[in-house]
């Protein structure tokens, strides 16, 4: 920092940096660390990374709120007794693992479950780390001379983004989870140690009276807000909530279509934090004109994105196009936030502001829209404030061009255009024709009737209904005998599972099969009369869809049971079942929950088995290679791995699908249906063992 290298590195501003440094790499240090800990307690979801960062975002609310209190309500002492006291609570509450005691039964709702379990694990040290930032650079605008506080701001952004990065690339690879909130512990202690050091430093070794009140280079600090007080405060929080909302927006995208995993949940907020460290530290650098228009400009491409998929058909350019666009609108809102900060007098109020806009981005997206929309809107949200954002400043140029008057040229008309554009495209998509479009907690599903069209060399398909899941499509029925019964999508009959189904229905007069997510119930269509079949689902939304959308359940079987919750935690709780088969296809798109595939968990699925008992897994993937996953489950409860690459027939509706078959005895590869189709060498040869403790995705990334 150059305001740091010019000062004298006095004992006070040693003890500043790393309390700092340190409080803020521990903030989101354990942002993924619990995350990660409680995703499989709530089916893997992708919002429940959203609800926590919702979770994050009010209690660095709470934090500012105490610093700016703090700071403007109580003298020097009695700050440095409160805070004191503060850190102290804090450090006898150190957070261990949360208890086994949250884990859903099924019926409850996870939002406030998930808010509940933080705030009574990590509530209060998360609280204190909140305030650090805000705190100390509070007293170093009160109590230091030739320091620029807002510098601070930069470095507090900078060990965040550490922090972050060192997770899933440092950490997470390298210690299992239960370690990480040991290690976590210990670096707490540190920064209390810090703290209570920079206290004793800054305000028991001083005379109160020499910290009355702000030094001089504060007080004489231009002041670059603009407007009355409260129209400053209100475009503080504009110009915070909107990159707060999209970067929520973009992580909810990639972790629903790739994988709920701590990578995919840190990139978003690195990219976002780092808009803050280069607009707070090299703001005589940034083009604003040039952000401004290319942020419109990215609206525009992200618009017609959404509008028309196919420009996106790989999962890298998609990630690309996003994290550009989040990178472009969060400079662009934080330059223009950091050229309204007010004089450092005003430092907390300003940063509690900032904190009030992310705040309300977070509570936006992790709260407000599963019940709002049907669909993933909220990034149109996004897009729109930022066009309307661009807006004012372009209103504020024109009537500073004109001396107070309004000027309306194009410079003005564009970026209302394009936010009202970015605006109307949730209602023009919610207009189109689906039977059933929903969304809660677990996702956003869309069903939909589809009448193919006959061309030139072919004649008119046969008609379907259709439930996607996020950008994936999760299952498919013909809608007219005799084809309404035929299995599609992963489970056509050439595929794995229906080569698995016929080989023991020849063995068995009745099977007992346990199904680990219900889809659309496709799978009963092979339930026999004296067969007996078990769905497992945690979504309530689609059993509805199942069972009101689709015949599979009612029609093509003679019955089949539901039982809702997360399957894992509830297999956890039943005593052994017995089943001929297990089927485990619980992924959402093409986002895989982890705890699944968890050594745990295959003992879970064992446990289960009967003697002789197979278990089937579909590990069909655009992005992931779960070969080698699974075969090291099998592995751990003595089973043997063989692979089913099945291709799909667009005719009879099935898919290209690939399944992973384990069975405790490899004869049965050698049954007429399956011999010439299986692959019983684990692909690739080396075996990669995930546990509830550790996992790491990285290595099976395609």
């Amino acid at each position: 920092m150059g305001s740091f290298r010019r000062a004298t590195i006095s004992p006070g501003l040693a003890l500043d940096l790393p309390a700092v440094f340190l409080g803020a790499f521990l903030l989101f240090q354990i942002q993924p660390m619990i995350s990660k800990y409680i995703l499989p307690w709530f089916g893997g979801a992708p919002l429940v990374w959203a609800t926590c960062l919702v979770f994050f975002q009010l209690t660095l609310l709470g934090g500012y709120a105490y610093a700016h209190l703090l700071v403007s309500r109580v003298p020097p002492r009695g700050q440095a007794l409160v805070h004191a006291a503060l850190l102290l609570l804090a450090l006898a509450a150190l957070p261990g693992t949360p208890a086994e005691s949250w884990k859903p039964s099924g019926s409850e709702l996870p939002t406030t479950r998930i808010l509940a379990m933080l705030l009574t694990s990590i509530g209060l040290p998360y609280f204190v780390l909140s305030s650090t930032s805000p705190l100390v650079q509070a007293w170093i605008a009160r109590h230091r001379h030739g320091i620029v506080p807002y510098r601070l701001f930069s470095l507090s952004n900078l060990a965040s983004i550490f922090g972050l990065l060192s997770y899933p690339f440092l950490i997470e690879p390298a210690i299992g989870l239960r370690q990480q909130f040991s290690v976590w512990s210990a670096l707490y202690t540190v920064y209390t140690a810090c703290m209570l050091a920079l206290i004793a430093y800054t305000f028991l070794r001083r005379q109160a009276a020499a910290f009355a009140g702000p030094s001089e280079s504060a007080l004489a600090e231009e002041d670059t807000s603009i407007g009355s007080p409260w129209k400053r405060r209100f475009t503080w929080i504009g110009f915070a909530a909107c990159p707060s909302l999209l970067f929520l927006a973009v992580t909810n995208h990639l972790t629903e279509d790739v994988a709920p995993v701590p990578f995919l949940w840190v990139l978003p907020l690195v990219i976002y934090l780092l808009t803050f460290v280069i607009c707070f530290e090299y703001p005589q650098r940034l083009p604003l004109g040039v952000l401004r228009w290319a942020s419109v400009a990215l609206v525009v491409t992200l618009a017609l994105s959404f509008v028309m998929p196919l420009l996106l058909t790989s999962y890298i350019p998609e990630m690309a196009l996003y994290c550009t666009a989040l990178f472009v609108m969060g400079l662009f809102c934080h330059a223009e936030l950091y050229a309204r900060r007010p004089a450092p007098r005003q430092l907390t109020e300003f940063y509690l502001m900032v904190s009030v806009g992310g705040a309300l981005g977070g509570c936006f997206v992790g709260l407000l829209a599963p019940f709002l929309f049907s669909g993933y809107y909220e990034i149109y949200a996004g897009l729109a404030l930022c066009g309307m954002l661009a807006f004012l400043v372009e209103t504020e140029q024109a009537k500073a061009r004109k001396h107070g008057k309004l000027e309306i040229s194009p410079s003005v008309a564009v970026p209302l255009f394009v936010a009202a554009l970015a605006a109307a495209i949730p209602f023009a998509i919610a207009g189109e024709t689906h039977l059933r479009q929903e969304r809660n907690f677990f996702g956003a599903i869309t069903v939909t009737d589809i009448v193919p069209k006959a061309t030139f060399d072919q004649s008119e398909g046969d008609e379907y209904r259709r439930l996607d899941h996020g950008s994936t499509r999760h299952g498919l029925q013909f809608t007219k005998p005799p084809l309404r019964c035929q299995p599609t999508t992963y489970y056509g009959r050439k595929g794995g599972v229906g080569l698995l189904l016929a080989t023991l229905e020849r063995t068995k007069p009745s099977l007992r099969v346990g199904v680990i997510g219900l889809g659309v119930g496709t799978l009963a269509v092979y339930a026999r009369p004296a067969d007996h079949y078990t769905f497992y689902e945690i979504n309530p939304l689609i059993e509805a869809v199942a069972r009101e959308d689709f015949t599979y359940l009612d029609q093509c079987t003679s019955g089949a049971a539901v039982k809702m919750g997360d399957a894992r935690v509830g297999l956890e709780r039943e005593n052994p079942n017995g089943y001929d088969l297990l089927v485990v296809d619980a992924f959402s798109g093409d986002s895989i929950p982890t705890h699944l595939l968890t050594r745990e968990a295959f003992q879970i699925y064992r446990k289960h088995l009967a003697p002789g008992g197979v278990l089937a897994l579909n590990i069909s993937n655009r992005y992931l290679q779960l070969g080698p996953v699974v075969a090291a489950g099998a592995e751990a409860i003595g089973y043997k791995a063989g692979f089913i690459l099945g291709h799909g027939d667009e005719d009879l509706g099935t898919f290209t699908s690939h399944w992973a078959i384990l069975v405790p005895d490899a004869a049965l590869f050698a049954a007429p249906a399956l011999r010439s189709q299986i692959d019983a060498t684990p692909q690739p040869a080396e075996l990669i063992r995930w546990t509830d403790d550790y996992s790491n995705l990285f290595r099976v990334l395609r």
